[in-house]
């Protein structure tokens, strides 16, 4: 089973009177292999399915439990019983490697294998050894350690949406630089740098990346610095930086070091690199989960077919400490690559979980949200409070004012507004009348009481008092006012930052072409922009914003600040072209 080309499908067509040959049942077998293993890796991946686990047993030694995966051609890699190994008796372990060469832990990794089983007798004595001819192929596996990365890229779900660049490996340090594949413009996205090491050595780090079509903080560029505080044996660490992808759709960003920049110190020894690596990612106008969809089904048949380079299972990646005789696990770290598969079972739990974890916090923000009306406009929390007095006219006349005593209204130290109305106790056989306001606007009856009411609110004291003018007195001897009070929710407003940003960001140009600048700015208005350009040969730009480029080749930065607020400011680059070349924006 050496050849792994499943294409095309071709199965035995059987008819009475044909001769079957070893190649007719040897094309039965292959034809239903390969479609079952054509299933497995276009539907579910390449990975662990279940099981598995790397163990450690002691300090040399360490277990593979049983488990189930399809490797990188969709076939079946069984293992049913646990395997209990020393590091040092596993296949690809070398004893030889000078401390310079030791990168201080292995990947245990497997594979699918072959091997014949049950030699029998050949009746036509055709083997060509004389000794008969293997009965079986039993399909089973292989176990090794390397210490060797994986070539090329390894096929996990992680890496359709995360480009994965190794800056360094050595003395006990892994760094590794993470980009999205797919940047929306204009937008922001994180590059994560992990940093992983070994042993009780402080390390400290700096590098500088070189962005294209990238900014951090408005610079081309980044200084990456990192200085360990306390040590301890083993440790991860994680450092993000959010980029600025440009204006431009279908164009390739690119985080790169910068050669000679690398230093690393690990301990009192320092370690400085040439090489450049580089972190890449596309820019498109468009959702990256929808980009990723389409550039998977519009590539992945060509990138399954045509790479038929033998990939290996990781399983772990196992931290060691070597002697001359001696290998001792210091941790093991499972799946390194992530290179497992979610079956249907295990997505369907997953799926619910998140579904109930919606719901929550629909519940939890609905609690927290005021309700809308009817016509889906929010309805402010209205706080209130009522009440009643009885004033005493017994003595009054008309024209004469009467107090109430001081009121709480219980709505705390905070401005409210009142509304008060009175009534008079009506006679026996009368109609009970209310009156709110002004009450001087309605006619009184020839007997009747009319007054007009007033209300003095005290804030720092959370009270108020009810004035009432006696306008017509007629029998009234006491009168009941009815007070209404009321607390509008007091809104935060938030301080917002002020921004100011250039459109396009990093625009291409021939030499001597012009375009205008345009800024958008947050938290302010005025509109004045003061512009410049930074390099003394780097084109002109007037103070409407046009720009106008060099005769001269290269990338130029151009500067806008508020004329309001100076220290509010941004930047871009201009990439100037020769007008033989051709480019594409």
């Amino acid at each position: 089973m050496k050849n792994l080309k499943s294409f095309p499908f071709e199965r035995n067509r059987y008819f009475y009177g044909k001769l079957l040959s070893v190649e007719d049942f040897e094309t039965e077998q292959k034809y239903f292999n390969d479609k079952r293993r054509t299933i497995n890796r276009f539907l579910f991946g390449e990975g662990v399915v279940c099981g598995l686990h790397v163990l450690e047993v002691d300090d040399e030694s360490i277990s593979l439990e049983r488990g189930i995966a399809l490797d990188f051609a969709g076939r079946e890699i069984l293992v049913d019983e646990p395997l209990v190994k020393k590091i040092v008796d596993l296949e690809g372990y070398d004893s030889q490697l000078s401390l310079e060469e030791d990168k201080g832990f292995y990947y245990l990794c497997l594979e699918y294998q072959e091997k014949p089983v049950e030699l029998m007798h050949n009746a036509l004595g055709a083997a060509p050894s004389g000794e008969g001819e293997f009965n079986k192929y039993r399909e089973t596996y292989r176990v090794f350690v390397t210490q060797t990365e994986p070539e090329g890229e390894v096929f996990s779900p992680v890496r359709l949406y995360e480009g994965r660049t190794e800056v360094y490996c050595g003395n006990g340090v892994r760094i590794v630089q993470t980009l999205p594949r797919y940047l929306e413009m204009g937008n922001e996205s994180v590059l994560r740098i992990e940093i992983e090491k070994d042993g009780q050595r402080e390390i400290s780090l700096q590098y500088e990346l070189s962005l294209s079509f990238l900014t951090f903080q408005d610079e081309a560029s980044l200084k990456v610095q990192f200085q360990e505080k306390g040590c301890a044996e083993s440790q991860r660490y994680v450092l993000e930086y959010p980029l600025k992808a440009a204006y431009l759709h279908d164009v390739q960003a690119e985080a790169s070091l910068v050669p000679g920049s690398f230093s690393l110190k690990v301990g009192t020894r320092e370690y400085t690199m040439q090489e450049s690596k580089s972190s890449r990612g596309t820019i498109s106008r468009e959702d990256a989960g929808r980009v990723l969809l389409e550039r998977y089904y519009k590539g992945a048949m060509e990138q399954m077919v045509d790479d038929a380079s033998r990939q290996s299972l990781y399983l772990a990646k196992i931290y060691v400490v070597r002697t001359a005789d001696l290998c001792l696990i210091q941790r093991i770290e499972p799946l390194p690559f992530h290179q497992c598969i979610q079956h249907t079972e295990i997505s369907t739990a997953l799926f619910y979980q998140l579904s109930e974890d919606v719901k929550k916090l629909k519940r939890q923000n609905a609690r927290k949200l005021p309700r809308g009306n009817e016509n889906g406009s929010r309805a402010q929390q209205v706080e209130t409070a009522c009440g009643e007095t009885v004033l005493d006219l017994e003595k009054a006349k008309p024209g004469d004012v009467v107090y109430s005593q001081r009121i709480l209204h219980g709505l705390g130290l905070h401005p409210v507004s009142l509304v008060l109305g009175y009534e008079e106790e009506p006679e026996p056989g009368q109609v009970q009348e209310s009156f709110f306001g002004d009450a001087s606007v309605f006619p009184a009856s020839k007997d009747g009481f009319a007054a007009s009411l007033g209300a003095k609110l005290e804030t720092e004291e959370g009270s108020f008092v009810i004035g009432m003018r006696v306008v017509k007195r007629g029998k009234a001897k006491k009168v009941r006012v009815r007070w209404t009070a009321w607390k509008q929710p007091v809104e935060k407003l938030e301080i917002q930052k002020k921004r100011l940003y250039i459109q396009p960001d990093i625009p291409n140009l021939h030499v001597g072409e012009s375009i205008t600048f345009t800024t958008v700015s947050e938290g302010f208005q005025d509109e004045r922009i003061l512009w410049g350009v930074k390099d003394a040969d780097g084109g002109a730009i007037d103070k409407n914003g046009r720009y106008t480029a060099p005769q001269t080749a290269g990338v130029y930065r151009v500067s806008a600040a508020s004329a309001s607020f100076p220290e509010i400011g941004a930047s871009t680059f201009v990439v100037v072209r020769e007008k033989e070349e051709e480019w594409q924006g």
